[in-house]
């Protein structure tokens, strides 16, 4: 039976499951036997239901269907049909299925298009015995009841071809069992793999031998030139493996990074581990990955390569850790197992042909044969992106020399294959063929010394500019400014107006998507951000050179990314910190970028207003050491002395980046340098912060138990000075914020009422101004002094008050405070269960947010468990529960808390 050339399918995928070991276990002969008979079952059953094979190989079938029902009808009549066939003993055989309905076109005889990819996906996911199809094959196979046959909703799931969620169903029949463990997707495993929209073409021998190379090695660096795919092979690959890395799979982009510094803070950043105050990030890094087994896929490395030790170490100090970089050149470290990604297999060149070629060629590749022509990997993957932007696009005997020619003349690039199938909007084959043949020859005759595959790449990339009108071309320089991407109002306000590219700023992005020079993104809120691939980034920032208009078009994205840090710094400490966190975040290699060059120009002005309004920033999302690096280094330059108040600026910023990271000596050299040119300036608002600031140095108690004439002593001089000047020239936050920092000394003094008092007046005040970051402060710490003072009831309240403050702003470290404080209020009311769990999340979660535990809360612990209290737990048990507790979520933790009834774990049950 033929099904038609073009339209919508059912594909049903098949294989055994554990067949490798299965063949071990009773033998080849056996196994053969087995086989045929599985065959032999199944084919029979495709037949009676108007299916067509597409393939064969191995275990596997893959056979396309007209109907979705008469395709899910033939998986389960094929899992009775195993199901009732009498196998020996030692060799049952289990079958998985997966089935995906959608659009694919005839090539030759072979089907090409999304749905297949789609389709094998499922497959892969399913368990043996099970069958799984797409919610689209459900609703077109059992739009209704049907006897015996019903669908078993699972969910949305992320598969392993990295595409976006999809839902899937569980074909449930009866006679066929139903009952099948967690489905193999992405889900399965933490993992930061970003989603894929197009699908993953051919590399099925590359991605077989890189498996096997990963299953024996555990640096495994994907090497080649731009556009070769090094990027997606190395996703595909640990999408495959993630079963194997329970802890999880992660991401780490390294495009925009320059700096090897910045290697261990942007996989702390990815993983979760935040830089704490009493060690490097490299050090907490390692902590957490040391008995983890977890996938690190570290992309574009050869913009840090001289960061390679730090792989080196990391591997060394985790067994069980895995590494797949990508990368240029190999890193050339010990124990690296180096894979270079070729290109896409090519059909024959037909206009590179000579007659005696011609004649030694086989019958089949004399002429363009489209079913032979449709075997390789090039060929589909042109097709596939070609649909994508002309529907109605198609290999004919017309077209299909021109296409071969295409992909065997771009010797397989991938990236070069997408930006000329992107042309198929608007050209036939031939005239892209035409237009890139001269462009390709221009650059051959212009570097020669470049290898083949860069001069390909760069000809195609160039080919495709110069079919841009004038404002494209214009539009794609100006995004080569951007190191990390950007969204749409950025855009529009770095490279417009409008009429400078000669239209709408948001139609010529979509035109550069649509020509693949452009990569649209969408981040956690939704909206899309745009971002040129490093390769053609370069291109395009070679042409804004040339063009003369690199440093216009850089001044434009400083002052935009300055004037957006001055309302960053103004919001911080409102309701929008975590918005504004986030977005930092995401703007982070930018913003980098700008600092670097203002400080290579020695622009005062620029890199001290930039770092000072980074720095908390820098302070709450982890980059503590990032900070300290780059403020010293300003701060011993000459030319940030020239103005005083920036000066000033510059020390407050690195005093208070000391105090986080613990250093107090240092910290006190640069708050006492900030205060002396604040006090000859007279400036009664900067000299009030200066002296508030200058009275850290006193919050930690003197051995000597000095508090008058020591530093505690000077400190809260130092406070009563700034209160005065606060309240004379009414500035309720600064004032609340002293306030606040006398409530501390008490405290941590132990003074008489812990500063309940102070962090009560505090309060009133931070809520009267609408700071929601110390408001949270003060009833954390007000919470703690009541704690202390054995008001528990009120104390739990305000603690559970600030937690929630501190989670919807995002603030991990306060959260992880709040669940120890909360532990010590479980054992205060001799419920250690609960205590021991709150007391695990908080200890876990203190390694990923840098939150330095209260020494009170452990010794409560040490007190609650001495022989002879009433409540007393054996160390097994607190460790078990502890245990428990470690293995939350920040979020599972929070709501456990909060008693969320959905998190309560009832110690009957607990184990």
């Amino acid at each position: 039976m033929a099904l038609p050339t073009r339209g919508t399918f059912t594909f049903l995928f098949s294989d055994i499951e554990g067949s490798t070991g299965l063949e071990s276990r009773i033998g080849r002969d056996r196994y053969s036997a087995v086989l045929v008979r599985h065959r032999e079952l199944l084919r029979a059953i495709w037949t009676a239901h108007a299916g067509v094979e597409q393939g064969t190989e191995g275990d596997s079938f893959f056979v396309a269907f007209a109907e979705a029902p008469a395709a899910v009808a033939a998986a389960v009549a094929g899992q009775r049909a195993i199901g009732a066939e009498p196998w020996p003993e030692d060799a049952p055989i289990r079958i998985r299925m997966g089935l995906h309905t959608g659009g694919a076109e005839l090539v030759g005889n072979s089907y090409v298009g999304l749905a297949i990819n789609q389709a094998a996906r499922i497959a892969a996911a399913a368990h043996g015995g099970q069958i799984l199809i797409s919610g689209t094959t459900g609703d077109l196979a059992l739009p209704g009841p049907t006897d015996g046959v019903r669908l078993l909703d699972l969910g949305e799931h992320r598969l392993k071809d990295l595409s976006a969620p999809v839902r899937i169903r569980q074909v449930v029949a009866d006679g066929l069992t139903s009952d099948f463990p967690p489905i193999r997707s992405l889900d399965a495993h933490p993992n930061n793999l970003p989603t894929q929209l197009t699908t993953f073409v051919g590399r099925d021998p590359e991605l077989a031998e890189v498996t096997r190379l990963l299953a024996t090695s555990r640096l495994l660096t994907l090497t080649g030139p731009g556009g070769t795919g090094k990027t997606r092979l190395s996703l595909q690959l640990a999408g495959q493996a993630s079963d194997a890395f329970p802890e999880g799979v992660f991401f780490v982009p390294l495009e925009p990074v320059r700096d090897p510094m910045l290697i261990a803070p942007r996989i702390a950043g990815v993983v979760g581990v935040a830089e704490g105050s009493t060690q490097p990030i490299v050090d907490s890094l390692t902590d957490w990955l040391h008995d983890k087994r977890v996938l690190l896929v570290l992309d574009n490395f050869e913009q840090v390569v001289a960061g390679a030790p730090i792989v080196a170490d990391l591997l060394r100090a985790a067994p069980s850790l895995k590494v797949i970089v990508t990368s240029r050149a190999a890193l050339h470290v010990s124990g690296e197992q180096e894979y270079p990604v070729p290109g896409l297999p090519t059909p024959p060149d037909p206009g590179h042909q000579t007659g005696l070629d011609r004649l030694q060629l086989s019958g089949e590749t004399r002429v363009i044969d489209l079913e032979a022509l449709g075997q390789y990997a090039a060929v589909r993957l042109f097709i596939e992106r070609a649909v994508a932007v002309r529907p109605g696009f198609a290999v004919t005997n017309a077209n299909a020399p021109a296409v071969a020619a295409i992909c065997a003349r771009l010797h397989g690039m991938p990236l070069a294959i997408e930006l000329a199938a992107a042309r198929t909007k608007i050209l036939s084959p031939d005239a892209i063929l035409a237009r890139l043949d001269h462009q390709l020859d221009v650059l051959a005759a212009g570097s020669r010394d470049l290898p083949a595959r860069q001069q390909t790449l760069r000809g195609a990339i160039a080919w495709s500019y110069e079919l841009l009108d004038p404002g494209g071309k214009r539009l794609l320089d100006y995004l080569s400014v951007f190191a990390s991407g950007c969204d749409l109002s950025t855009t529009e306000a770095v490279c417009g107006p409008a009429d400078e590219i000669g239209g709408d700023i948001l139609d010529g992005l979509m035109a550069l998507v649509d020509q693949s020079l452009v990569k649209v993104e969408e981040t956690a809120d939704g909206e899309p951000r745009f971002r040129l691939l490093d390769t053609i980034r370069a291109f395009a920032a070679e042409q804004l050179e040339l063009d003369g208009d690199g440093e216009r078009i850089r001044d434009r994205h400083r002052d935009w990314y300055v004037a957006l840090l001055k309302q960053a710094a103004a919001e911080l400490p409102g309701s929008d910190q975590r918005r504004w966190l986030d977005r930092l975040e995401l703007e982070h290699d930018d913003i980098r970028a700008i600092l670097d060059r203002a400080v290579e120009a020695q622009d005062r002005d620029v890199a001290i207003s930039v770092a000072f309004d980074m720095w908390r920033f820098w302070q709450k999302h982890g980059h503590l050491a990032e900070a300290r690096r780059r403020l010293e280094a300003m701060a011993a330059a000459p030319w940030s002395h020239g103005d005083p108040r920036l000066r000033a600026k510059l020390v407050e910023a690195l005093g208070g980046t000391c105090w986080w990271q613990g250093d107090l000596s240092e910290m006190d050299r640069w708050y006492q340098e900030a205060l002396a040119i604040w006090r000859i300036l007279d400036d009664p608002s900067e000299l009030a912060n200066a002296l508030y600031n200058a009275a850290f140095i006193g919050s930690v108690p003197e051995p000597d138990g000095d508090t008058a004439g020591g530093p505690q002593g000077i400190g809260f001089a130092n406070l009563e000075e700034a209160r005065d000047i606060y309240h004379r020239i009414g500035d309720v936050r600064g004032e609340a914020n002293v306030i606040w920092a006398m409530g501390n000394y008490r405290y941590f003094h132990s003074m008489a009422d812990l500063g309940v008092d102070e962090f009560r007046q505090s309060l009133a005040m931070f809520r009267e101004v609408g700071d929601k970051t110390m408001e949270a402060w003060s009833l954390h710490m007000l919470g703690t002094g009541l704690l202390r003072g054995g008001d528990l009831d009120e104390a739990r309240g305000h603690i559970e008050h600030a937690m929630r403050h501190f989670h919807d702003s995002g603030d991990a470290a306060g959260v992880t405070l709040c669940l120890d404080d909360l532990s010590a209020v479980a054992v205060a009311e001799g419920d250690l269960p609960r205590a021991a769990r709150l007391r695990g999340a908080a200890r876990n979660l203190a390694t990923e947010s840098g939150a330095t535990l209260a020494t009170f809360v452990e010794e409560s612990f040490e007190i609650g468990a001495r022989p002879g209290v009433k409540t007393r737990m054996s160390p097994d048990d607190l460790a078990r529960y502890g245990a428990q507790g470690a293995a939350w979520t920040l979020d599972e933790a929070v709501a456990y808390a909060l008693g969320d009834a959905d998190q309560k774990v009832s110690d009957e049950t607990a184990s």
